[in-house]
C-alpha cells in the first residue's frame, strides 16, 4: 500500500468534540454546535484558499 506524503499545508486540527451531558442542556448543545461551526469554516476557508492557489500556479505554468 501507497504512503500518503502530500504536504497539505492546513494550520489547524480536527477539534476536541465534548461529550454529551447526561442531561440535554441547550447550553451544552450550543457548545458542541460552535465547536463544529468554527471547524467547517475553519475547512471552507483552506479548501478555499488552496484551490485559488491551485489555479494560479496552473495558468502561470500554461502561458509561461
Amino acid at each position: 500500500m501507497a504512503i500518503d506524503t502530500t504536504d497539505y499545508n492546513v494550520a489547524f486540527r480536527a477539534p476536541a468534540i465534548p461529550y454529551a451531558p447526561q442531561v440535554y442542556d441547550k447550553e451544552s448543545f450550543e457548545q458542541f454546535n460552535n465547536v463544529l461551526r468554527l471547524y467547517f469554516n475553519q475547512i471552507d476557508q483552506a479548501l478555499r484558499s488552496s484551490r485559488s492557489t491551485d489555479q494560479a500556479e496552473a495558468a502561470g505554468w500554461f502561458i509561461g
